[in-house]
């Protein structure tokens, strides 16, 4: 059986102050009338049906979940601490594989934009078709259209079918001259962040690459269905070290192949993504959700809640205004506010905005 598994954990720190611990990105109506995980999970459901649709995240975001998707509760996997994708899709596989062994999953995060419903559909249904027929862990790559610093990039090694190709390595954010050798030497695609696998091969690589994951893993399995299961999930993720399922597994195994795609994708990570889809005024200015008053304003994004936001005569500008917090920064720093996050959760007196 075919299994959707998608990742929901994540905060979205890059869409900070509008993004926050208590409602994150994938939790936002950002473009379109429906919230990024909604959207995420009707694009699968016409493949997968929906109760084969599974998210993984923590317990915060269980109420919100089944409000917005209205699934059950044995449709979630709940994560007691954040330790990075392997050990989020390795939960996952455990689960999976204790109620059917032969099971394939369709691995996604919750908070990207895909733009092409038949191209996305054809791609899926051929990376489970190369995941069960080939023994292979497929993920997707996406061709690049600009030397963009914001996403990961997967090199691509020798073609082993006419459309699948060997993963030669994963790549961290490059800086904006490697992005651009990148898009010059044109075996490089973005890394989506989407996989395909049967659930016993997945293990099969992470007890060859992560053992003592494998460990961890394992002994979750043998308490999933009975009344100690969440407590022994949150002692062995408390002894978990964590690190990214394309770092821990996919760079290391020799069954990882990549899909070209054909549609378009973008993972929306920062504010100056939004200038790809949302339409502009007449000086290239973004104004969405507020009242604005601007005088001599350009290629400024502007983002509010209930008050009017005035400016003058700014450029290149972010302006993000929400109930308790306002960022302005300039559109070339928007990969900072990470950074700024991080040091705002450090701080005891500004911890609480976060």
């Amino acid at each position: 059986m075919i299994y959707a598994v998608i990742m929901s954990g994540g905060l979205g720190s890059r869409f900070w102050p509008k993004s926050r611990k208590g409602l994150p990105k994938q939790f936002l109506k950002i473009i379109g009338q429906k919230t990024m995980i909604e959207n995420t999970v009707d694009r699968i459901s016409t493949i997968i049906p929906r109760e084969n649709i599974y998210v993984v995240t923590n317990q915060n975001y269980v109420g919100i979940i089944k409000k917005l998707l209205g699934i059950d509760n044995k449709n979630i996997f709940k994560e007691p601490l954040n330790k990075e994708t392997a050990s989020c899709i390795g939960l996952a596989a455990v689960k999976l594989l204790k109620k059917d062994f032969e099971a394939t999953m369709v691995v996604l995060p919750s908070d990207h934009l895909i733009i092409g419903q038949e191209d996305f559909e054809q791609t899926i249904k051929r990376a489970v078709e190369v995941a069960q027929d080939g023994d292979y862990l497929v993920t997707m790559g996406v061709t690049p259209t600009r030397p963009e610093i914001g996403y990961g990039y997967i090199e691509v090694g020798d073609r082993v079918q006419d459309d699948i190709f060997r993963v030669k390595r994963f790549i961290e954010k490059p800086n904006l001259d490697v992005a651009t050798s990148f898009l010059e030497k044109g075996n490089f695609l973005w890394n989506s962040g989407m996989f395909v696998w049967r659930a016993d091969r997945l293990l099969r690589e992470i007890k060859k690459y992560l053992p003592d994951l494998y460990k961890n893993l394992m002994r979750i399995y043998e308490y999933i269905g009975t009344e100690d299961e969440e407590k022994v999930i949150r002692e062995e993720y408390e002894k978990i070290d964590g690190i990214s399922i394309d770092f821990g597994v996919m760079q290391r195994t020799h069954r990882a192949v990549v899909i070209p795609t054909n549609f378009v994708w973008d993972d929306i990570g920062s504010f100056t993504s939004l200038e790809r889809f949302l339409s502009k005024d007449e000086n290239g200015n973004i104004i969405q959700n507020c009242e604005a008053a601007v005088m001599d304003v350009k290629n400024t994004t502007i983002m509010g809640d209930k008050r009017l936001v005035a400016a003058i005569g700014i450029r290149d500008m972010l302006i993000i205004d929400t109930d308790d917090v306002i960022l302005v920064c300039p559109k070339d720093r928007a990969q900072s506010i990470k950074d700024l996050v991080k040091k705002i959760s450090s701080s005891e007196e500004f911890e609480k905005f976060i």
